[in-house]
């Protein structure tokens, strides 16, 4: 493997690099907060204090209670900011779900012989891909970001909602030239 840097190209959220006939390619996009986040935060922080309040107020009888949300507040307060990682590595697409930049987690491997269409949202390339299709989204949430589908056959069919910019959408066209589009 070549350790010379000069073909490839980085920035704060995409990385590429082509060696030979190996493509890799990495996209990292976050997830717009969603208004359930804001109401589920404000939850747990009048609960925690209301059990604190009850705690001193009533008696230790309350301190079980109070125990209990600070670890459920431990736990779910990074779940809150998540981002969704996508690596394409020859022939295969995985999709990471990482919350608060500490904690990584696999959800998603595609293999591209698997891919039947990727498209934009509302293309009419995904007419014929109807509602059977289970839809899983791994996207940003930014009406604002152009929103791929990516349809999957194969063991487990599903139609993937996606954030993909123009560098990953070439190189999965290198790869995928009748099955990807942009219209």
């Amino acid at each position: 493997m070549n350790n010379d840097n000069s073909d490839m190209i980085q920035t704060s959220s995409y990385r590429t690099s082509v060696y030979s006939d190996e493509t890799f390619s990495e996209l990292i996009v976050e997830r717009v907060p969603r208004p359930l986040d804001a109401l589920l935060k404000a939850l747990l922080i009048v609960a925690l204090v209301v059990s604190a309040a009850a705690t001193l107020l009533l008696g230790p009888v309350f301190l079980v209670v109070f125990i209990v949300l600070a670890f459920l507040t431990y736990y779910l307060w990074p779940r809150f900011k998540v981002e969704y990682e996508y690596s394409y590595v020859n022939g295969q697409i995985d999709v990471a779900r990482v919350f608060s930049k500490q904690s990584r987690k696999d959800v998603a491997k595609i293999d591209t012989n698997d891919v039947e269409c990727i498209a934009p949202l509302g293309s009419h390339q995904l007419d014929s891909y109807g509602s059977t299709y289970k839809e899983i989204d791994y996207s940003s949430g930014n009406p604002e970001m152009k929103t791929y589908v990516l349809v999957k056959g194969g063991q487990n069919p599903g139609r993937i909602l996606l954030h993909l910019d123009d560098r990953m959408l070439s190189d999965l066209r290198r790869r995928l030239p009748r099955k990807v589009f942009t219209d």
